[in-house]
């Protein structure tokens, strides 16, 4: 009899350990109501294919859209969409953002909805023809600890407005033929690599955070390794095949030699997202999560790189960014003065170097 049973007790341990983990996300959704007229001063809107026109009168004073019809795959810290309503003019100012459904658990962090919601603010007057990034323009002084769910939300603001922009003319992003990468290998030293741009390096300093003490504050390199002559003149041979053999659009390779925080961030230990970093091109972001990622130490460098930190290989899956043509590397940097937390964003462009492509 005791053994007929067991598998039933079984079952009923791994549900009733389960059933808090299962449950969880949704004991944090919450769900707004909103009018359109809350991000934007109209008195008439006509419905269009994934937006509204609005107007003042007979006139066309801007537009509004809900996020999820424009990027329903950033997705922050829960695995679901931070579904927002953005109102933007017809010269690409922002009129308003009003957040109508997370379930993000910024209370495990010590944050609460009324300071989700002024983070948003900040948003009003902004021009989605210029930079706007989380630790630069976009303050984070209302909703300091919740990194991942800063970046992925201003991601989520700027690329559906961009979008939408770019759909009616307000926005322009510059198209390029793209080309494609050269498969020939030519063996290459750390120093030309260096020298030809198809590795970058970004050092920083304490002095750069305008902080008191002195020295490096994090020393990084990255690199596009799908040209042969970059990839297997950084990588042993046996991880740059397989490397290559992973689905990817492309692969970045990004690691550390000194530094006094991980570039990854701590979203990836908490929720499988890198909110230390992200790439840009065209006015689109990529956000890095734990399935675009494989582990990188010492061993699996061909170059002997003295220190080393840490390291890892981030597989862009998108379309919607070609390694050919340049992009902006984005690394955001935490760090604290006096007790408080602050976080600044560097931005360095890197392209494949011509020699490398056909």
């Amino acid at each position: 009899m005791p053994l007929s049973l067991s598998p039933f007790i079984l079952l009923f341990f791994l549900w009733l350990y389960s059933a808090p983990l299962l449950a969880q996300w949704s004991f944090f959704e919450h769900r707004y109501e909103y009018k359109l007229s809350d991000v934007i001063e109209a008195d008439r809107f006509v419905k269009k294919k994934g937006y509204w026109e609005a107007y003042s009168g007979n006139r066309l004073v801007g537009y509004v859209l809900i996020s999820k019809n424009w990027t329903p795959k950033l997705v922050g810290y829960s695995g679901k969409h931070m579904e927002t309503l953005i109102g933007m003019d017809t010269k690409g100012n922002i009129t308003g953002v009003k957040l109508i459904y997370h379930s993000e658990p910024i209370v495990m962090i010590g944050l609460s909805e009324k300071q989700y919601h002024e983070f948003l603010k900040q948003y009003k007057g902004k021009n989605i023809k210029k930079e706007l990034k989380v630790g630069k323009e976009i303050s984070m002084d209302a909703i300091t600890g919740a990194t991942v769910t800063a970046v992925v939300q201003n991601s989520i603001i700027v690329n559906s407005a961009r979008l939408l922009a770019e759909q009616l003319g307000i926005f322009k992003v510059e198209v390029t033929k793209g080309r494609r990468i050269k498969k020939k290998y030519e063996k290459l030293s750390w120093k030309e690599l260096l020298k030809s741009g198809a590795v970058k390096r970004v050092k920083i300093t304490a002095e750069d955070l305008g902080l008191k003490e002195k020295g490096i504050y994090l020393d990084l390199y990255f690199a596009v390794i799908d040209p042969p002559s970059v990839g297997r003149n950084l990588l042993k041979d046996s991880f740059y095949s397989y490397a290559m053999k992973r689905k990817a659009r492309f692969v970045l390779l990004i690691f550390s030699t000194r530094g006094r925080v991980s570039f990854k961030g701590k979203g990836f230990a908490r929720g499988g997202l890198f909110e230390g970093f992200n790439i840009e091109q065209g006015g689109l972001t990529y956000i890095f999560r734990e399935t675009d990622y494989k582990i990188v130490s010492r061993k699996d460098l061909k170059v002997n790189i003295t220190p080393f930190k840490e390291g890892g290989l981030f597989f862009v899956t998108t379309a919607d960014i070609d390694p050919t043509k340049k992009f902006i590397f984005n690394l955001i940097v935490p760090y604290r003065i006096g007790g408080e937390k602050k976080l600044k964003t560097f931005s360095v462009p890197y392209q494949i170097p011509r020699r490398f492509l056909e």
